[in-house]
């Protein structure tokens, strides 16, 4: 059994054969289920392959003509039409079954169709025939210059960019390995305080773009999607999508630990680059082993004593420090340097967040009675670290930090003999081509170098002088021919600084020599669509910034009131939009001295001779509701009973259940309460017996019967 595949090299035509995929080949047949015994063949290689000889490469226009392509498209009655010839490069052109009119389905003939003498279809163009080039692959051309940073303060990203076209790849050759574009961070002057974070102005923006409903708008992170723009009016949980990605340079989170790039959330590497998976060790070096530092633990479980109790002094130049509590405790980190930069010093306890410290920032985390300070280091200056007790109480802490090793040897005794240094020719690199195109040759560069305690160092070449030089390597490079291409200067300035406006480039068509250098010459030679030379931009100047300050306290303590605020515009040409301008007042509530005690009148002297007691209603009331509380401190609740002094009595009874027997009672007032009053002893007191006279009379009678009955068993 003879199987021949013959699998056209272009993608319009993949409808026609749609049970073989793109990459199909003979490698790949043993995952094709075979039901016949014949067809084991194609599981095995031809040895005489290895001697075959190997074609020259052919476009696929040169295997199928016009009409062969039509019959592949539209069937085998299909034949090309003539009347759509001076077009045929564009779009093929077919005629079926001698139907008019003709048909297409919009794609190019293939690369090699004939469309004239001498002439055939590349690239959807009909050119003169030229020889096909020889196997080439692809390589870059130089990096462009470093874009103008995304952010004007703050951490911004910039990019740069190279084509595979130095020389582009052609028929059979590989294309340029690595990305063609490339980010890192730029670092800007730090922000002005009280100026709205990157994606809030970008919010904001919108403000001036929106003519109908005029909102203050403040940006809402996204966890499913950091790196999309959606905003909320201010005061409102309404999250809105605004745009699909944000400016280049906008942190992912709350921390600038990871930008947004073309829509993506990417890591910032040690080295700079965005999307870099360079990190640094322990010890802070790029990519390095961990092997330049020490790491530097203890542990701290005083608990005797108040106050301040100092735990460790963190040294100058220490890295990856981490303090934490081994539970959670009534105690509080603290941490001060030599600059009275401090961090829960002086009895005051701050709100978890980051603070700056001895050149480096601290973040501070308390959840509940558990805390945590960490900072990446280096300082500058040691660092204290102490611990506030309450109540002798601590549960432990644990700290850890890392330094180099030199520091950790410092005040050594011992002197250690110089080691004898090893030279040696080395070749540490490749030298620049010596031409730009049209082939040249590179050489490795050779330096003497020093080899001391591991290190290897480049040292002067007279150092090597008594070693025998090493010649250095030569190969071929820049072999692709001279050619022309278009060449763009500098992008303008914006026409416009307040909105948009347009920018501008010159773009020429250039010859490289091969010595590197360029003249101008005519648009025909240079390749493929001339780019753009007028763009659209986007003034900024006129970026509306708020600064506002904090809110001042209520106007009142008890209900609502105002609280007021400064707002300032820090616009540098002060042309903030009076639209998007913060609110200066605010209504506020507050009820933090609602309550009051009210006092009633002192009642008459319970005795009307000798002493007695007088009473008055005590009540925690609110001062404008008049409603019952018990939000009153009871330490400045006052009095409800007094002693009072009569006459003296003449002989008589001065019990006040004499005065309550002698008052004269018309009834009870509060009949349905009387019964409760009795039981709960309060008759006793003349003023609810006022009330329940009826009620509390046998209560004093009762009273006055057992006192003379106990007096005369007390005189038998």
């Amino acid at each position: 059994m003879v199987i021949f595949l013959h699998i056209l090299n272009d993608s319009c035509h993949q409808s026609a054969f749609p049970l073989i995929p793109n990459d199909f080949s003979f490698a790949s047949v043993s995952y094709v289920r075979l039901r016949s015994k014949a067809s084991t063949c194609l599981l095995q290689t031809d040895p005489r392959s290895h001697h075959a000889t190997r074609l020259q490469p052919k476009l696929p226009g040169m295997h199928y003509s016009a009409d062969e392509q039509c019959q592949i498209l539209f069937g085998i009655n299909a034949t090309f039409c003539k009347e759509m010839e001076h077009l045929m490069c564009s779009g093929l052109w077919c005629l079926v079954e001698k139907d008019l009119p003709c048909k297409t389905k919009l794609d190019p003939p293939l690369d090699g169709t004939e469309c004239g003498v001498d002439k055939w279809c590349r690239v959807g163009e009909c050119v003169s025939k030229a020889p096909i080039p020889e196997h080439v692959d692809g390589d870059w051309s130089s990096w462009s210059q470093w874009s103008m940073c995304s952010r004007t303060c703050g951490t911004g990203a910039r990019f740069r960019q190279r084509k595979c076209d130095n020389p582009p790849p052609g028929p059979g050759g590989t294309s340029c390995l690595g990305p063609n574009v490339e980010h890192k961070v730029c670092e800007n002057v730090h922000c002005s305080k009280g100026l709205p974070n990157f994606r809030d102005q970008q919010c904001q923006s919108q403000d001036r773009q929106c003519q109908k409903k005029r909102k203050h708008w403040i940006a809402v992170l996204n966890d499913d999607m950091p790196c999309a723009l959606f905003c909320s009016p201010f005061g409102k949980d309404s999250p809105v999508l605004i745009a699909e990605r944000v400016l280049d340079g906008t942190p992912c989170g709350p921390y600038e630990t990871d930008l947004c790039v073309n829509g993506k959330c990417k890591k910032i590497g040690c080295d700079g680059i965005i999307g870099s998976a360079a990190k640094e060790d322990r010890c802070g070096v790029c990519n390095g082993d961990d092997k330049s530092c020490k790491i530097i633990k203890g542990d701290f479980n005083q608990s005797q004593g108040t106050g301040y109790v100092e735990a460790a002094v963190i040294p100058a130049g220490a890295r990856r420090i981490r303090v934490v509590e081994e539970k959670p405790a009534h105690s509080f980190l603290a941490l001060k340097d030599s600059t009275k930069q401090s961090i829960n010093s002086d009895w005051k306890i701050e709100l978890p967040g980051e603070f700056p410290m001895a050149g480096t920032t601290v973040h501070y985390v308390r959840r509940g009675l558990w805390e945590k300070m960490s900072a990446k280091g280096p300082t500058k200056t040691p660092i204290h670290l102490m611990v506030l007790l309450f109540h002798d109480l601590s549960c432990g802490i644990h700290y850890e930090y890392t330094i180099p090793v030199n520091n950790s040897i410092e005040g050594s005794s011992q002197v250690q003999k110089p080691l004898e240094p090893l030279y040696l020719w080395t070749k540490t690199g490749w030298g620049n081509c010596s031409v730009q195109c049209g082939g040249g040759v590179r050489r490795t560069i050779v330096r003497c170098t020093k080899i001391v305690n591991k290190t290897l160092t480049v040292t002067n070449d007279s150092d090597c002088q008594h070693l025998a030089h090493v010649e250095p390597q030569v190969r071929r490079c820049n072999i692709h021919p001279c050619q022309s291409w278009w060449v763009g200067s500098d992008w303008s300035q914006c026409s416009s600084t307040c909105g948009k406006g347009t920018q501008v480039r010159n773009v020429t068509c250039v010859y490289q020599l091969q010595n590197g250098t360029y003249f101008n010459t005519r648009s025909l030679y240079c390749l493929g669509p001339k780019p753009i030379a007028v763009q659209g931009c986007e003034g900024r100047e006129c970026l509306t910034v708020w600064e506002v300050s904090d809110w001042s306290k209520c106007s009142t303590d008890c209900g609502r009131g105002i609280h007021l605020r400064t707002v300032n515009c820090t616009n540098p040409q002060s042309k903030c939009d009076l639209a998007t301008k913060p609110q200066e007042e605010e209504e506020c509530e507050d009820h933090s001295n609602c309550y009051k005690w009210r006092i009633g009148e002192w009642s008459q002297c319970s005795s009307t001779c000798g002493k007695g007691l007088q009473s008055r209603v005590v009540q925690c009331m609110h001062r404008n509701s008049g409603r019952h509380g018990n939000e009153c401190s009871s330490l400045t609740r006052p009095p409800a009973y007094k002693q009072c002094h009569q006459k003296a009595c003449n002989g008589g009874v001065t019990s006040s259940s004499l005065a309550a027997l002698t008052y004269k009672c018309l009834g009870d007032d509060w009949a349905a309460y009387c019964r409760l009053i009795r039981e709960k002893n309060l008759c006793q007191d003349l003023r609810w017996y006022q009330h329940c006279c009826q009620t509390c009379r046998d209560f004093h009678a009762s009273q006055l019967r057992r006192r003379s009955e106990s007096q005369v068993l007390l005189q038998q």
